[in-house]
């Protein structure tokens, strides 16, 4: 097999978010069984990674339709030799296709979401321009990639693809078990914070400009935690991480005598997840998968979720470590927590890592 290239045309390194994490885990793991190449924005810092970069983007908005971007990417693919065309953002599939065609590379689609699902669900009117571009580029694509399961029947009727031009390549995770330091960095939070010993600690994190994530926040202050307040028997801490927070939040000074804290933007975010004894995930809105459970099941945390927030997700290779509730039982997702507190941790299930895996990903999945 010739080389493939993965196109990302966007800054993801180092990764910051559950998209750049998708990005970086894909095309790491993909290096280990294919000859690849990444082409993505100057934006990426150079520093050493797992596979090798090309910087052909800047971050323009006009590199999604600039005639000289699809030139510069035409010689690279002849230059390169690129048999394969890998692109992580259906939007760069109308400009690719034209530069696969004329180089004769087939072009992939790795779907993170059903854009124009995703769009109408969090309110935004440009939903219906984007349906015809979506479906168009999912169409003239010789092979469509999933991260959400349930996703692929839904784009399959949504834009009429073949079936069997469509293939499922979860969200996954670099471990093969779960951390072994979680005593550890349990330890380090909570005495960098001065949280007594036998506080039971409730994680959420992701960027709250992201409206679905804000409303999840939202749901935490008013809905969940007043539940807690009255009915929870044990010390527990709240902490929100993740920047964007609007300032008329006022960093949520106001709930720091409810138990809710908000620490920001975490550049090491595992150390919380790996401390945390239940991340949370009262997401509804937003489409595709939450990759924030697959994440915190990995550190061997275990994650209470709204039952559309888990859509995509295996729950079977999860076992008890994904808890799902019914998206506005607000008393069940309290229940939930305080039952998990109740019950103590859980080994994760060798299920899990044999599911999500990116290694494992990658072998199952039948890439052209």
């Amino acid at each position: 097999m010739g080389k493939t290239a993965v196109v990302i045309p966007y800054y993801f390194t180092p990764p910051r978010n559950g998209g750049h994490h998708a990005a970086y885990g894909f095309c790491e793991a993909l290096g280990r069984v294919r000859e690849v190449v990444v082409v993505s924005s100057r934006a990426n810092p150079v520093q050493e990674m797992p596979f090798h970069m090309e910087r052909l983007f800047s971050e323009r908005f006009c590199k999604y339709f600039n005639p000289a971007v699809a030139w510069r990417i035409w010689r690279f693919f002849r230059r390169e030799r690129i048999e394969v065309c890998i692109v992580q953002q259906p939007f760069m599939g109308v400009l690719l296709w034209w530069v696969c065609w004329a180089a004769r590379v087939k072009l992939v689609v790795y779907a993170h979401n059903i854009e124009w699902r995703r769009f109408r669900t969090i309110g935004k009117w440009w939903w219906r321009l984007v349906y015809p571009v979506e479906r168009w580029v999912y169409r003239a694509a010789d092979q469509v990639l999933f991260i959400s399961p349930d996703e692929l029947p839904v784009a399959i009727a949504d834009f009429g693809l073949r079936p069997e031009r469509c293939t499922p390549v979860p969200y996954g995770t670099r471990r093969q078990a779960p951390p072994t330091d979680r005593a550890e960095a349990r330890q380090q939070l909570m005495a960098a914070h001065g949280y007594p010993p036998d506080t039971f600690l409730m994680l959420f994190f992701g960027p709250q400009h992201y409206r679905p994530n804000l409303d999840a926040v939202e749901r935490i202050l008013h809905h969940i935690n007043p539940v807690l307040l009255q009915r929870a028997q044990f010390p527990y801490r709240i902490i929100i991480c993740g920047g964007g927070l609007p300032q008329y939040y006022n960093q949520l000074q106001d709930f720091k005598q409810h138990h809710i804290e908000y620490h920001g933007f975490v550049a090491d975010i595992d150390t919380y997840i790996k401390a945390a004894d239940v991340a949370l995930n009262p997401i509804t809105t937003g489409g595709g998968v939450k990759t924030k459970i697959i994440e915190a099941i990995a550190l061997g945390t275990t994650v209470v979720s709204a039952r559309t927030g888990a859509s995509g997700i295996d729950a079977r290779a999860c076992g008890s470590h994904l808890i799902m509730v019914d998206d506005i039982d607000y008393q069940g997702f309290a229940n939930a927590i305080m039952r998990s507190q109740a019950q103590g941790p859980l080994p994760v299930p060798t299920l899990f890592y044999r599911t999500y895996s990116w290694d494992s990903i990658i072998q199952r999945a039948n890439i052209i």
